[in-house]
């Protein structure tokens, strides 16, 4: 019977592995967070609270009502800064703006050029982002569906208000040591400026596998021609304070972007490099 038993267990492991992508965790390693559920998906969308994938963001009215579950790698973010120490940012219509989490924009900074996405780019909720920033999106996705890559927009222009209600539910879920490293403090997101997008339309969307799909695989090569940036890269979260998200992409400008492209600086570091305004 002894045999048996445990070659029974020993089966029952290997095709939970198989199936979860998981490896059972006895012990958490030195310096990494403590393992959960969240650290064996095998996809990172937006979830609602009975857990079903949905890949649609919250709604304005209800920015905590679905959310994602954050991969969670080794190298550690930048220290926070104190909020009444951060920059405040003069000018957030200025396209070269740092928003980072040693600056901030101003809680009633709200563009006044924002207009509609079109519903042909699949946008999960009404989104409206900066008219020159639209205008080239709009080139950007007919390039890429010339080259039969159809892009989702899964995020766009986010309020002040919208961010604080998004961070404060994952902070609420994860911890908010854990949701500052995948999400940004109200003030501090990019989705303030009307300039930034989330791309999808994989199974593997808000994921770390979108960058080898055929989507993030397009937009890393080519999304800088039409002025729009990688603005968290893999492996630099130590610089830019965030994991990796090859989905989410902010408008500079097309001279900007190939000149960041060019650089193989983080938009981070590229930024710091022009004038900067603050009050």
């Amino acid at each position: 019977m002894f045999p048996i038993k445990w070659g029974i267990i020993a089966v029952s492991i290997l095709w939970a592995v198989t199936i979860t992508g998981c490896t059972p965790v006895t012990e958490d390693e030195p310096g990494e967070p403590a393992a959960d559920e969240a650290d064996c998906e095998t996809v990172n969308v937006f979830s609602d609270p009975a857990g079903e994938a949905s890949g649609k963001e919250p709604s304005e009215a209800s920015p905590g009502k679905l959310e994602p579950l954050p991969e969670a790698p080794s190298i550690q973010e930048p220290g926070i800064v104190d909020r009444d120490e951060l920059k405040v940012i003069a000018d957030g219509d200025y396209l070269l703006a740092l928003v980072t989490k040693e600056t901030t924009l101003p809680s009633d900074y709200e563009p006044d050029d924002l207009r509609p996405v079109p519903d042909y780019m699949y946008p999960s909720r009404d989104m409206k982002l900066r008219k020159e920033a639209l205008d080239h999106l709009i080139k950007l996705w007919h390039a890429a569906e010339q080259d039969e890559v159809i892009l989702h927009i899964l995020s766009a222009y986010r309020s002040y208000d919208y961010q604080k209600g998004l961070f404060q539910s994952y902070a609420e879920r994860h911890g908010e040591e854990a949701a500052n490293r995948f999400s940004a403090r109200p003030g501090q997101s990019e989705h303030q400026l009307g300039t930034t997008v989330d791309f999808g339309g994989t199974p593997f969307d808000l994921t770390a596998d979108f960058a080898d799909t055929e989507q993030g695989r397009w937009l890393a090569e080519n999304a800088h021609r039409y002025g729009f940036a990688l603005s968290y890269p893999e492996s630099k979260e130590h610089i830019t304070g965030y994991v990796f998200e090859p989905w989410h992409y902010r408008y500079i400008g097309v001279d900007a972007a190939v000149e960041w492209k060019e650089s193989g600086q983080t938009l981070k570091e590229y930024l710091e490099t022009k004038p900067q305004y603050f009050d």
